[in-house]
């Protein structure tokens, strides 16, 4: 039961990160420079850290072996530093032994949130042999004052790229914001790592 819980927080880990790196997909990336290499303090350091918990809090819990699922049901919350996933119920698939995590669904008021974006969906479909997410339901992505709808959007982490879809009625809208001359981009779709705020932070200093 240890090892199957520990896989099971492992594939939430892959899913919370990939959310995190994929969304940005929606504009080319500005070209920066290199990042120096880190010291030796600095990768000690890191080493000594403590890995960080996800945290997962519903009503109910259900676990069936001949199905090879796991169900969190009813007001389901994910939480991992400052990035949250909502939902109604979420849905863990594994192999027959139950040791690797196929598919990873979430059904009902999904919402994704961290601090520089928001994305919202009826459902969400983590595969993770393809390393993919698919949002579906009337997905929105919102990071700042801009915002994109489609009827699905695809984010394919290995081929570093992403795909909004309308559905024949409805046509994928965008909505950006331009910046003002002198001030930076008004929440662009591209989110920034702290790393990179803190580059643009020394660059405007000098």
């Amino acid at each position: 039961m240890k090892r199957r819980t520990r896989r099971l927080l492992l594939a939430l880990f892959l899913l919370l990160s990939f959310f995190g790196a994929a969304s940005g997909e929606t504009e080319k990336r500005r070209a920066e420079p290199a990042k120096p290499a880190p010291t030796s303090k600095e990768m000690d350091k890191k080493k000594a850290e403590p890995p960080k918990p996800i945290t997962i809090t519903a009503n109910r819990m259900e676990a069936n072996r001949k199905l090879h699922v796991v169900n969190y049901l009813d007001n389901v919350i994910v939480r991992k530093d400052d990035f949250t996933i909502y939902a109604r119920r979420m849905e863990f698939l594994f192999d027959e032994k139950m040791e690797e995590i196929q598919k990873i669904t979430a059904e009902g008021d999904v919402r994704m949130v961290d601090p520089e974006k928001t994305a919202t969906a009826d459902k969400a479909v983590y595969l993770n042999d393809q390393d993919v997410l698919i949002l579906t339901g009337n997905p929105k992505i919102w990071q700042g004052d801009n915002v994109i709808v489609g009827s699905k959007m695809t984010l394919l982490r290995k081929e570093d790229r992403s795909i909004v879809e309308g559905d024949g009625k409805e046509r994928v809208i965008s909505i950006f914001y331009p910046s003002k001359e002198g001030e930076g981009s008004k929440g662009g779709m591209l989110p920034k790592s702290k790393a990179n705020q803190e580059k643009s932070s020394r660059s405007k200093g000098n």
